[in-house]
């Protein structure tokens, strides 16, 4: 039995260093859940950053991943390849000198209206805390990350190298875009952020949008043709020698019904509210009257001038008893001492 304990404890005490260690190391075991691009139907062109190409503006030279483009909304911060990743080198890497920047790169991917898409980024880590990155989608296919149009996902401020920044969106038309944000309010130094792996696929968890077909223009039906009325003959003028006149005929007019008037309906009198009647509280008993305490003492028995207490004897007679026994006490003990003092003399 204590061989088994001393087994368990051993086996307990490799596994608590392994996990420590692969805490400190990074081992496996504590990457990302899913690499972006082994997604499937994963539709970013270079999703690794496995290439990059030059772009110079005047004498700055900026190192893009290829299929990508950047943007710069402050500071001035270096695009470069670098090593440290964990899916792959080459990674990409934003670095200032001292200098705050808020920057990052994006990508138009064709998609097919009404599917709803899901991004991830594999590799965001960080040197300082005060980096925050974030995934944004434009359903509209535009490149202006500061459009209303763009869903955001969440904002990781941690130093943790794979945060899980997943945002989902519908496609409203055939292009959609991807955002990788980086803002850095406050710079220390050498400050940089390394990049890597951002993918787009279609998210199995919603279905596609049924998008429902525009009604025609073209009416579906036509007026009634028209049926031409036949010519009137033009009727010719007979020269009469007396001529007749015609009786005008009397307009009769038809009587309007008179109207019959409409009763007015008689208003209800609206009812007035008046207080519930309240009932009368019952009628209270009265208490018993108390005696005052100097009528319960008889008429024929003289009371002592606050001297007396209940029942009890009064007070002065009690002082003048004491001092009695005291003076019969004295009295006694010296007689006793002048016997015997005396007697011995």
């Amino acid at each position: 039995m204590r061989m088994l304990i001393r087994f368990i404890w051993r086996v307990f005490c490799v596994a608590l260093v392994c996990a420590f260690a692969a805490g400190l190391l990074g081992w496996p075991a504590a990457a990302g859940d899913r690499n972006p691009c082994l997604e499937a139907g994963n539709l970013t062109q270079n999703c690794g950053f496995d290439a990059f190409v030059d772009d110079w503006v005047g004498e700055k030279r900026f190192q893009i991943p290829v299929a990508w483009w950047y943007f710069i909304l402050a500071g001035d911060p270096d695009y470069r390849p670098a090593d440290d990743t964990y899916w792959g080198a080459p990674s990409l890497w934003l670095l200032t000198d001292g200098e705050p920047f808020t920057a990052g790169i994006y990508q138009q991917v064709a998609v097919t209206p009404g599917v709803v898409y899901q991004t991830d980024i594999g590799w965001a880590a960080v040197s300082q805390p005060d980096f925050e990155r974030k995934l944004g989608l434009d359903p509209t296919g535009g490149t202006d990350p500061l459009a209303p149009s763009v869903i955001w996902g969440r904002s990781e401020w941690t130093t943790t190298r794979w945060p899980d920044l997943t945002v989902s969106a519908r496609a409203t038309g055939p292009t959609m875009t991807v955002f990788v944000w980086v803002h850095h309010p406050r710079a220390y130094g050498q400050d940089w952020v390394f990049l890597d792996a951002v993918g787009l696929w279609p998210d199995p968890n919603q279905p596609a949008a049924t998008v429902t077909p525009m009604p025609s223009l073209t009416p579906t039906s036509r007026p009634p043709t028209r049926t031409p009325v036949p010519a009137q003959p033009t009727p010719t003028a007979t020269a009469s020698a007396t001529s007749t006149p015609t009786a005008t005929p009397t307009d009769t007019t038809t009587a309007t019904p008179s109207t019959t008037p409409t009763a007015t309906p008689t208003a209800t009198p609206t009812p007035t509210l008046r207080p519930p009647t309240k009932t009368p509280y019952p009628t209270r008993t009265s208490l018993p009257t108390l005696v005052p305490v100097a009528e319960m003492v008889p008429a024929n028995e003289d009371v002592d001038d606050g001297m007396n207490s209940g029942s009890g004897p009064p007070a002065l007679l009690i002082v003048v008893g004491a001092v009695a026994v005291a003076a019969s006490a004295g009295s006694a003990g010296s007689w006793w001492l002048r016997r015997n003092w005396g007697a011995k003399e």
